[in-house]
């Protein structure tokens, strides 16, 4: 069996995200003001998903600061008691804030290794 790299594990990841930020645009949909913050970052996730997908230079940097902020609402939810959503959040995120700041997997991205 062949193991998922850090390059796939770092799509999976933001794919997974704004799925899950995708799921809450579905069930806001009474709700004007969430609907449309929901599906603005859903959009942002996927927009930095296609530039990482496709290897260019902003999203990058874009997404370790979607990410940073991502981890920041994660334990802002658990604080306020949305400890299963928000404990998946952070996992996701720190996975990803690690990963993004590794110069060898950054490499990959970009297509230099």
């Amino acid at each position: 069996m062949k193991a998922i790299g850090a390059k796939h594990a770092v799509f999976l990841s933001f794919l997974m995200i704004s799925t899950y930020f995708g799921g809450i645009t579905a069930l806001s949909i009474n709700d004007r003001l969430q609907l449309a913050g929901s599906a603005f970052i859903t959009a942002l996730h996927l927009l930095v998903l296609i530039g990482l997908w496709k290897g260019m230079e902003w999203s990058l940097s874009a997404g370790k600061y979607l990410i940073f902020l991502d981890l920041l609402f994660s334990v802002l939810w658990m604080m306020l008691g949305v400890l299963a959503q928000g404990a998946t959040l952070f996992a996701l995120s720190s996975l990803v804030l690690l990963l993004l700041s590794d110069p060898e997997v950054e490499g990959q991205i970009l297509g230099r290794t």
